[in-house]
């Protein structure tokens, strides 16, 4: 929560100095009860809040990795949809720049399934190798009688 509140934060700042860049007349910055406000609080809310939560669902689901692995396609999904909606030409570095993402993104996913696989086999021949240990280290019934007989001493 605390990276989602510094995020908005510095997020907030940056849009400030853009728009007193952007907009020097502060007469314009005035909020009115029209459409400009309702875009405003739903993308605030609505918008950035379900993100926020689905993100954090997320993380709690499957972990920091699988989510940090799938920001990469924002820009991919960025590149497609301001081609198709708006009719961008999109250039051939984008393309592949887009498919390096993707090949990174699934080798990342890769990677992870298989250390989640290794990480329980070896799991489960710790705990068998922990038994095992137990086992062997307990004395035998005739290691036990040798000692006894020889007064205590092995």
């Amino acid at each position: 929560m605390l990276v989602a509140v510094s995020l908005c934060v510095f997020s907030a700042l940056q849009s400030l100095v853009i728009a007193a860049v952007a907009e020097r007349d502060f007469s314009r910055w005035k909020l009115r009860l029209d459409v400009s406000l309702v875009a405003i609080a739903y993308n605030g809310f609505l918008v950035t809040g379900v993100a926020y939560y689905l993100q954090a669902w997320c993380v709690e689901m499957k972990g920091p990795v699988f989510f940090s692995a799938w920001l990469p396609l924002y820009s991919v999904f960025t590149m497609f949809c301001s081609s198709f909606f708006l009719g961008e030409i999109v250039h051939l570095g984008s393309m592949l720049g887009g498919i390096l993402l993707i090949g990174g993104l699934y080798s990342v996913l890769w990677g992870k399934s298989k250390e989640s696989e290794f990480a329980s086999c070896s799991g489960m021949n710790t705990i068998d190798g922990a038994q095992d240990v137990q086992e062997h280290s307990k004395p035998d019934a005739d290691m036990e009688a040798k000692s006894a007989a020889a007064g205590g001493q092995v």
